[in-house]
């Protein structure tokens, strides 16, 4: 199977450059994308690429229901799709999105569709 994870570009740079003490901040996780573009025509899930800077296909950006953090090094992200919302969607990509709108990590997976009247809560692990 592709790899199907990736932390982007974009986020490593702004790691760095806080790491270093070239920026005294950086914008934290306030959302996860979803979209439906993250599989080929088989249904097996792509490798997102590093340099992506959106999604293949987003549909929507939830808000960050809650974040744990299982050990020293892991950042757990919660987020709910409710009930009604995607109705009928294939999910198959999300990103943990910062405070810029900027995407720092990237995960294709399996489609799994929406169902009516069923909410959906994904968790979101941001290792380091």
């Amino acid at each position: 199977m592709a790899d199907t994870s990736v932390i982007t570009v974009m986020r490593r740079r702004i790691l760095c450059k806080a790491t270093s003490g070239a920026i005294s901040s950086m914008p934290a996780i306030t959302k996860v994308a979803f979209g439906d573009g993250g599989v080929d025509a088989n249904g097996d899930p792509i490798s997102p690429s590093e340099t992506q800077t959106a999604l293949n296909n987003e549909i929507a950006r939830y808000d960050i229901d809650s974040v744990e953090y299982p050990d020293d090094t892991t950042a757990r992200y919660t987020v709910t799709i409710q009930a009604n919302d995607l109705i009928g969607k294939k999910i198959n990509e999300a990103a943990l999105v910062d405070g810029n709108g900027n995407l720092c990590a990237i995960k294709n997976m399996y489609s799994k569709q929406k169902d009516e009247g069923v909410a959906f809560t994904f968790t979101f692990d941001d290792e380091f």
